[in-house]
């Protein structure tokens, strides 16, 4: 564990969310790639891809995908967690991202077992 990332949890941003939302992350200590400004290469590629492409990252993705992207966990099923984020619930405005930011790094200060070492699915909850 670094200073600059005290959370062991390593996230990868699906591309719904904008590149401010993993500095945010990173400012709270999270360490956090966004699609969009971070692998621009996995834009628009199928989820299976991204999803394999946070394994070898060692990563967690982050997604409110929840239609298509159950699809690329069976595909991948050695993935090191998935993290749905429910569009309902969060927001993707300056506020909602703020909300999605301490929802995170608040689950990355006390993850649940197995997050980010083994397939688990979870689902977000606003921070306390």
């Amino acid at each position: 564990m670094s200073a600059r990332h005290p959370s062991q949890l390593r996230v990868l941003l699906d591309e719904h969310y904008p590149p401010k939302l993993a500095q945010l992350l990173e400012e709270a200590g999270v360490d956090a790639v966004a699609l969009l400004g971070g692998r621009p290469t996995l834009i628009g590629t199928p989820d299976a891809a991204v999803l394999r492409a946070a394994r070898q990252e060692r990563r967690v993705v982050v997604t409110e995908d929840v239609t298509t992207f159950p699809a690329a966990i069976i595909q991948v099923p050695d993935h090191l967690g998935v993290i749905y984020c429910r569009s309902q619930v969060f927001r993707r405005t300056p506020n909602g991202l703020g909300e999605i930011a301490r929802a995170l790094a608040a689950l990355a200060a006390n993850p649940p077992t197995g997050l980010g070492t083994e397939p688990l699915i979870w689902w977000l909850s606003p921070a306390a």
